[in-house]
C-alpha cells in the first residue's frame, strides 16, 4: 500500500512553463530547491549542447506522461499533433526510439511514425534496425518486417512467458471486475493493473488480489508505476537493457562520440537513467512536476516542456 502511494504522487497544477513566478507555497519552495539538484533541461539547454559538441545524439523517449498526458482512460492517452510533428522532426536528425510499458503494437499505433524505433513492454518487445551482428548474437532476435514492409530485427527476450502472461491477464480481469474503476491491460509481455480511477479505500484490496494471483507464478514479479501495478517476467531485462540493445543495434555502443539522451517520467525509466549515468554515456531527463529522487541529471515539468525541448534540438 505504501509503495502504491509513493509511486502515485499528487501533482500540483502548473502555473507556467518556466516556473518564473515567485514561490507562494511550501510546495513551490520544495520544487525550486529540488530544481537545484535536477535543473530544467530547458534552462540548461546550452550546457547539454556543449556536452553534445562533436558527438552524435541518440534520443530515447518514454510515451505516457512524457509525449502524452497522463489521462484517466489509458486507451485515450493520445499525443497531440504538434508533439507528433516535434518527434518526427527530431527523428529526421537523430536516431530516435520510443521505449514504453505499453505493448509494441499499442505504442506504435499511438505514435504512428515510421521514422522511429520502438520498444514495448518495458523493452521486452523491440523493433530495431537490422544488423547481422545483433541477430546472430541474440537467440531471441529474429528477422521480420514492419507495417511498411521494411526489414527489421525483432527482439523478444521474454517470449517463453507469453502463455503465462495471458493466463495471469485473464485471472486479473476476473478477480478485479467487481472493483469500480479498475482496469487490467494486456501489454503482451507484461500485465498492467490501473487503479487511477479506483477509490483509494479499495487500493489495498487491489494490491491483495494481485498478490494472491501472483502466489502461483513465482517466475513473475510485481513492479509499481504511476497508479499502476505491473506484472512482469523475472528476467534480467528492463528499459536500461533496452537502451543498450538499441545502441548496439544502431552501431552506437562503445563509442566516445555518442551522447544518449533519455526522457521519461516513470519509475521504470530509472533503469535507463542509471545505465546512462553509470556508463557516462549521456543524460537522463526526468519529467515531473513534483520533487522525487532520480538517476536523471535534468528535469522537465510536463509534456509541453518535453515538446519545447525536442523543438530546441532541431532549431
Amino acid at each position: 500500500m505504501d509503495a502504491m502511494k509513493s509511486s502515485s504522487p499528487t501533482h500540483k497544477k502548473k502555473t507556467n512553463c518556466f516556473n518564473t513566478e515567485p514561490a507562494s507555497t511550501d510546495s513551490d519552495v520544495t520544487y525550486l530547491t529540488w530544481l537545484l539538484k535536477y535543473p530544467s533541461a530547458l534552462k540548461s539547454f546550452e550546457q547539454i549542447m556543449d556536452y553534445a559538441k562533436g558527438k552524435r545524439i541518440a534520443l530515447f523517449l518514454d510515451y505516457d506522461g512524457t509525449l502524452s498526458p497522463i489521462v484517466d482512460n489509458p486507451d485515450r492517452a493520445f499525443m497531440s499533433n504538434s508533439m507528433r510533428a516535434a518527434v518526427r522532426n527530431v527523428a529526421k536528425v537523430f536516431p530516435t526510439a520510443i521505449i514504453s510499458g505499453r505493448s509494441l503494437d499499442k505504442v506504435y499505433n499511438f505514435v504512428g511514425l515510421t521514422e522511429l524505433y520502438y520498444a514495448g513492454s518495458h523493452g521486452m518487445d523491440i523493433m530495431g534496425p537490422v544488423r547481422h551482428s545483433i541477430s546472430d548474437g541474440h537467440q531471441d532476435c529474429i528477422r521480420s518486417t514492419d507495417k511498411q514492409g521494411k526489414e527489421v530485427n525483432l527482439f523478444q527476450p521474454a517470449s517463453e512467458f507469453l502463455p503465462m502472461i495471458h493466463e495471469v491477464y485473464r485471472s486479473l480481469v476476473r478477480c478485479t471486475q467487481e472493483i469500480k474503476g479498475a482496469e487490467v491491460e494486456n501489454n503482451k509481455f507484461c500485465v498492467s493493473v490501473h487503479y487511477r480511477n479506483v477509490d483509494e479505500m479499495h487500493w489495498k484490496t487491489i494490491a491483495q488480489l494481485v498478490d494472491d494471483v501472483l502466489k502461483d507464478y513465482p517466475r513473475l514479479r510485481l513492479t509499481h508505476g504511476r497508479k499502476v501495478l505491473e506484472v512482469r517476467p523475472v528476467i534480467d531485462w528492463d528499459k536500461g537493457k533496452a537502451v543498450e540493445f538499441l545502441l548496439e543495434s544502431l552501431g552506437l555502443s562503445n563509442s566516445d562520440d555518442v551522447l544518449s539522451i533519455y526522457v521519461g517520467d516513470d519509475r521504470t525509466d530509472e533503469d535507463a537513467f542509471k545505465v546512462l549515468r553509470d556508463g557516462k554515456r549521456g543524460c537522463g531527463i526526468l519529467v515531473s512536476s513534483v520533487p522525487k529522487e532520480s538517476n536523471a541529471f535534468y528535469s522537465l515539468r510536463d509534456p509541453s516542456e518535453v515538446m519545447e525541448f525536442l523543438k530546441s534540438l532541431v532549431m
